[in-house]
């Protein structure tokens, strides 16, 4: 009985180990709610085991040892919903999007944040929109893409500077840079390393397609833990880095052509040239000889024949009569450039060690004769996980920039050169030839010292250029980063960089060209050397408490040294053509250095209950060297808070607030001075005749501190049905001790010194749309819309008194009004009885009526260069392989003094060295009655006085609507085992205005509207293939 028993039990265990073994087979297939497409590499887990395994390209997965005893799979992707699912033979699951795993991940002011829980006011602009802008200087590649944010640009020319200013302009007299910080090290982006000659970008060393994304750091919850250089907001730059798995190599080519943006410049041909010569020289007749009678003035216009006896004729300013020539100088001066841009990068690593490696070439011809930008990149980023609790991380990148070119209107002050590109268009007479009929150029082409732009335009290594510069650029920055991990609460981070910066200028004046002939020649260089040493430590702490409370604080010290040299050299008087200084004799020579310290000390609290309730402080104290021991340290601070709502009870489950947060922040950041001494009385080394010399050179003022900035800013982010997000920021920058020049009491010996005083308020809104329009398997549609309301109006100046600056004084600085306002006498128009032109006598009262004379026309602010409303939208469209996306931005409610309008629209007064733009043509005063927008011509100009001086006349509008980008690609669909993607496109930028106010002139000007005298705003179109091994 007792073995039967046992054998009984035996055979039950047994039995039930056989049910316990039995498994069976699982399949299925996972996708996504939003598109509908596969999800490849979701997680399916049988849940209470170990048994697993991730979908397939296709989203399929297969289980073969299903437990019999399981009943549930765990299915789960980064971003989507994790869902539980009874397990069946087959299994088809739907993963919705989770807004709260997709939280956007930001790089902020040193470390990381999520965009849902971050108080303050900052933007994300990844990769792909970076690289679909401007390839020489990523500044550039921003307009339209952010709000509060306005790109500006003076010239054209390949790899020359930007402007960017963030909520408005921070500064009259300091600078309103934004601060730049490259994976965490501060970048230099100061002006003191430009030849005054010429504008040139620090920027442009940077290779727009090493960089994964970019933060905008707008208010001073964002960025005051930069403190004393954060006035003007913060660009955070991060560049690529490896990834796991088996090393990836990818090629990236472009190959297009520039050219003139907006169809402007366009000047008289030679029949309406040669009209109008008649018309001013007869009106000259009328006017200065006493001729009565119209007809005998058109006459002795015509008959002139060199007879001493009669003053002037046609004749005099026509190189042909005839009419057998009508030559179109622009397209002499301006070409179809060339452009290309080459990248190679890899990319690769395991767990333990990562690395991306880049390299890149871009070359891009300008579009005038001579000018060009190359660079020639490399960068090597490489990760290393020492330890569980130690990791190592090194940067490197070194790049080389050459920019050809000509002197260009950086400086108001330099004014319209006469070897300028736009200097010689205006020069150059329709009515000659461009080449004699021997088949060489024509030397007698233009008025006065212009002969033809095939024997002055050309770059360093033309054989006829008689003028040029080129600009020559090394930078190397270095980034080492190492970060301890303790008891996974506790973060270390140290990191160092450095920053080499070697410019070298060199500006050649030909003997025989316009400029070189007074000194015999000229050769100048200017070498500037750059280095820039930083060192920052932060220590992090995490934790949560009672799994509501979240807590994190940092504690950090900075420390930067900065050094600039500058060394000048000249000669003159060259004894032949070569360009080297060497040939000709030394006329000056002289070095400086600069140097310049900061020691900052900073620390930020960050708590959140719930994910509800948001509170976070920053604090920073900065010392600098730039100003006196006594006044060197100053303490800049900020406070925010949030309030999310769709995680209160009343609002969860609603699908109108799958996300809604409101939030607020207040505090302070400042703008250092830019002079690296400004508060010292400092002393020159110079010479009295033969004899050595030390002069006075500046007055000291031991009180000189930072411009300081306080910030509010309040508003609310919402995300609707997780396809629409709403985001409105209305923002207050109030900025006090503005640097001003003090004029001084001449008895000092000094005609005035820096000072703290003044005041400036910037104020605005900003809204953001982001929208998933349509979301379908084939097809999708994604939409973002973004505006900026502004003002930037001066509070407080030295006594209240207003500040005239600019060329010919015609800015002003007023309380109460905006910033960069235009202060011109009021151009009334023409009379269409006597055709003079006419202004108001005064322009704030036109009941006092109207004169031909300028010096009794009063002067007024006539206009203002910021816009008052800005923005931009963009749409991305994909459907199967195909994809399209163009940008639209816009402006309205500014202004710009053209200044090349100034030249080209002279009434009859530079008759004889400069011609008339095309649309003066038919639209100048003749007879009684006409209504035009030009005055009568008169060569020397009319006896009332000059119709053509700065005035109300010359600004206009820059209200625009602008397709700014368009990009078209198909993706070929490929099955190579050695390719893995294979991408075609063509992209353009700039390429169509859609309206705008103000016809034949491209409204994208300065930040201050001037429009100088250099070359405009490119067109670009490129066609480029993406191929990924």
């Amino acid at each position: 009985m007792k073995r039967k028993l046992m054998l009984l039990m035996a055979c039950l265990m047994i039995g039930i180990g056989l049910v316990n073994a039995q498994v069976k087979k699982v399949t299925g297939h996972v996708t996504s709610d939003e598109d509908g497409l596969p999800v490849v590499g979701a997680s399916v887990l049988v849940k209470g085991t170990t048994v697993g395994t991730v979908t397939d390209i296709d989203g399929n997965f297969t289980l073969n040892n299903v437990p019999s005893s399981a009943g549930t799979l765990i299915i789960s992707f980064i971003g989507l919903q994790t869902q539980e699912v009874d397990i069946k033979p087959v299994v088809n699951v739907v993963l919705k999007s989770d807004s709260e795993v997709l939280d956007e991940v930001m790089v902020v002011a040193y470390g990381t944040a999520k965009k849902s829980s971050f108080t303050g006011s900052a933007t994300n602009i990844h990769a792909d929109q970076i690289t679909s802008g401007s390839r020489e200087s990523i500044d550039k590649a921003l307009s339209g893409k952010v709000t509060g944010v306005r790109i500006a640009s003076a010239t054209g020319d390949p790899g020359s500077m930007g402007e960017m200013n963030i909520r408005g302009v921070g500064s009259i007299n300091g600078s309103t840079t934004p601060l730049y910080v490259i994976d965490g090290v501060i970048m230099k982006s100061d002006n003191d390393m430009s030849y005054y000659g010429k504008s040139q970008s620090v920027l442009s060393t940077l290779n727009p397609d090493d960089i994964e994304s970019m933060t905008i750091l707008k208010d001073a919850a964002a960025a005051s833990l930069y403190g004393s250089r954060a006035a003007n907001g913060v660009v955070i730059i991060t560049t690529k880095s490896g990834k796991e798995g088996k090393t990836r190599v990818s090629y990236n080519g472009e190959v297009g052509w520039n050219k003139m943006a907006v169809n402007q410049f366009e000047m008289m041909n030679a029949t309406d040239y040669k009209n109008y010569v008649r018309e001013a020289v007869a009106n000259y007749y009328m006017e200065h000889e006493g001729f009565t009678d119209k007809n005998a003035a058109y006459t002795a216009a015509d008959t002139y024949n060199g007879d001493p006896t009669q003053n002037v004729g046609v004749g005099d300013f026509l190189y042909d009569t005839t009419g057998k020539y009508s030559t179109n100088w622009k397209d002499e001066i301006y070409r179809t450039a060339v452009t290309q841009n080459h990248q190679v990068s890899l990319n690769g690593g395991n767990q333990n060690t990562r690395f991306y490696a880049g390299f890149g070439y871009n070359k891009s011809e300008g579009i005038v004769l001579g000018s060009d930008f190359q660079r020639i990149s490399g960068r090597i980023n490489a990760d290393q996980k020492i330890t569980d609790w130690a990791d190592f991380s090194v940067k490197q990148m070194i790049a080389s920039t050459t920019q050809n070119g000509f002197r260009d209107q950086n400086d108001q002050a330099q004014g319209l050169g006469t070897s300028s590109p736009l200097g010689i268009l205006f020069a150059m007479d329709p009515t000659a030839p461009v080449k004699n009929e021997d088949g060489t150029y024509n030397e007698n082409a233009g008025y006065g010292q212009v002969s033809n732009p095939h024997l002055m335009l050309g770059g360093k290594d033309s054989d006829t250029a008689m003028e040029w510069i080129q600009s020559k650029m090394f930078r190397s920055m270095t980034n080492a980063e190492l970060s301890l991990h303790f008891l996974d609460k506790i973060f270390f981070r140290s990191v160092f960089g450095y920053d080499y910066i070697d410019n070298k200028h060199f500006e050649y004046w030909d003997r025989d060209g316009v400029n070189g002939a007074s000194v015999g020649g000229m050769g100048t260089r200017y070498t500037f050397e750059n280095s820039t040493l930083t060192s920052s430590n932060t220590l992090t702490y995490t934790d949560t408490f009672k799994e509501k409370h979240n807590l994190s604080v940092l504690l950090g010290f900075e420390l930067e040294n900065q050094n600039l040299l500058s060394i000048v050299t000249v000669a003159q008087n060259y004894s032949n053509h070569l360009p080297e200084l060497s040939n000709g004799q030394p006329s000056q020579a002289s070095s400086s250095t600069y140097g310049s310290g900061m020691l900052s000390y900073f620390g930020n609290v960050n708590y959140n209950f719930d994910d509800k309730y948001y509170l976070s402080g920053s604090f920073r104290r900065d010392g600098s060297s730039r100003l006196s021991k006594d006044n060197r340290w100053a303490n800049f601070w900020s406070i925010s808070g949030a309030w999310r709502l769709s995680k209160e009870g009343f609002m969860e489950d609603m699908p109108l607030f799958t996300d809604f947060k409101l939030k607020l922040s207040y505090g302070t950041n400042g703008n250092l001075p830019t002079d690296y001494y400004g508060y010292k009385d400092l002393y020159m080394g110079s010479g009295y005749g033969n004899n050595p010399a030390i002069y006075w050179y500046q007055l000291p003022n031991e009180t000189l501190t930072w411009e300081k900035s306080k910030n509010l800013n309040v508003g609310f982010e919402w995300n609707m049905f997780n396809r629409v997000t709403l985001s409105a920021e209305y923002y207050l920058k109030k900025t006090t001790d503005l640097l001003f020049n003090v004029p001084t009491s001449y008895v000092t010996g000094f005609s005035s010194k820096w000072d703290n005083l003044g005041e400036l308020k910037n104020d605005g809104v900003e809204i953001e749309i982001n929208s998933k329009n349509i979301i379908h398997k084939d097809f999708t549609w994604n939409t973002n819309f973004n505006l900026t309301y502004q003002r930037s109006i001066v509070e407080k100046l030295p006594d209240g008194e207003d500040i005239q600056y600019g060329d010919g004084q015609m800015y002003i600085h007023r309380e109460g009004e905006s910033m960069y306002s235009f202060y011109l006498p009021e151009w009334k128009g023409v009379n269409p009885e006597t055709g003079y032109g006419e202004f108001w006598i005064d322009p704030n009262d036109h009941s006092k009526g109207t004169t031909t004379n300028y010096s009794e026309a009063q002067w007024g602010i006539v206009g203002k260069a910021l816009p008052d409303v800005m923005g931009g939208m963009t749409n991305t469209f994909t459907y199967k392989d195909f994809d399209l996306s163009f940008l639209i931005t816009y402006q309205f409610g500014g202004d710009m003094f053209d200044y090349p309008s100034y030249f080209s629209h002279h009434d009859g007064y530079r008759l004889g060295s400069m011609v008339p733009e095309a649309d003066v043509a038919g639209n100048y005063w003749t007879q009684p009655g006409d209504v035009v927008d030009n005055p009568k011509p008169v060569y020397g100009g009319a006896s009332t006085g000059r119709s053509d001086q700065f005035s109300s006349r010359h600004i206009k509008s820059t209200d625009n609507i602008r397709l700014r980008e368009l990009t078209v690609g198909y993706n070929i669909p490929i099955s190579n085992k050695y390719i893995n993607r294979l991408r075609v496109y063509f992209r353009a930028n700039n390429l169509a205005m859609i309206w705008a106010k103000t016809k034949h002139v491209d409204p994208d000007v300065a930040i201050n509207g001037y429009r100088q005298a250099d070359t405009p705003q490119l067109k670009s179109c490129v066609f480029g293939i993406n191929i990924e091994l």
